[in-house]
């Protein structure tokens, strides 16, 4: 695999993983595009790039919200073991975790059914028109009623199950969250910062996922500059795509994000027609 094209996909990775516009659609763009086939019939290949992709996004996110994360983690496991009461960061550490189960299980149970969906241009240039419009609508008429500290068990399995949604290519994680938690009402740098958390337990799953399945084929040889490279690049963009997300929502909306994910719907549309 070319350095390059490892770059170019492990910015792609970073950035797309945490923007509300579907990294797993951007991913299987970006080579439909330009016809780059390196994992044309190599799945063991393709998997250990996708471990390294989700592993630098992982470092840089955590990263990012180290203190969030040290927070609740430490107060979810702390109360857990009775050295400190159920306060509210140990309930939300804990509601953080339980907003992934509904994934987890849809990925495990449908996963044959769900890669077969994964390199459906037609279907990723749907999800991005259909929930990059809904993104704009809800995002325009909710209320900032609630913080992030405010999370309760029914709202992390309500956007917990919007992440089963994005289990298709083209609807976004982050976006389906930032959706379901601006119409419960959240403001939108928290409903940002929610979808960012919620994401990190989902992104360490899908990596130790995979993992099992390159622990057993072993890794594949000549591929060490390009998972190198793959894994730093995400990880660098992963923590800028986190940090400006959380400044620009602090005064800006939603809107731009929808107009490029129904522009890109459209112009994949337009190369389907073409091709």
């Amino acid at each position: 695999m070319p350095i390059f094209h490892a770059i170019v996909l492990g910015i792609t990775q970073g950035l797309t993983e945490f923007l509300p516009v579907s990294s797993s659609g951007h991913l299987e763009i970006i080579p439909w595009l330009f016809n780059w086939n390196e994992f044309v019939g190599d799945t063991r290949a393709e998997n250990t790039f996708d471990v390294a992709l989700h592993f630098g996004t992982l470092i840089g996110s955590t990263a990012c919200l180290w203190r969030d994360v040290r927070s609740y983690s430490g107060a979810g496991l702390s109360a857990l073991v009775g050295r400190r009461p159920w306060d509210t960061q140990a309930r939300i550490g804990w509601f953080l975790m339980l907003s992934a189960v509904p994934a987890a299980l849809v990925a495990v149970v449908f996963e044959a059914f769900l890669l077969r969906q994964s390199d459906r241009i037609g279907l990723i240039a749907v999800g991005l028109a259909v929930f990059g419009v809904l993104l704009w609508m809800v995002d325009r008429h909710a209320r900032d009623e609630r913080s992030s500290t405010e999370l309760s068990a029914a709202h992390s399995l309500v956007m917990g199950v919007g992440q089963c949604l994005a289990l298709f290519p083209g609807v976004s994680r982050s976006g389906v969250v930032i959706t379901a938690a601006r119409r419960l009402g959240y403001g939108r740098p928290h409903a940002a910062r929610l979808a960012f958390l919620m994401g990190l337990p989902i992104i360490a799953g899908a990596a130790l996922f995979r993992m099992t399945g390159v622990l057993t084929d072993g890794l594949p040889s000549g591929m060490w500059n390009a998972l190198v490279a793959g894994t730093v690049t995400s990880a660098l963009t992963g923590w800028f795509a986190v940090r400006v997300m959380l400044r620009w929502t602090q005064s800006r909306s939603y809107a731009g994000f929808a107009v490029y994910r129904v522009a890109l719907a459209f112009l994949l549309i337009m190369v389907l027609v073409v091709r």
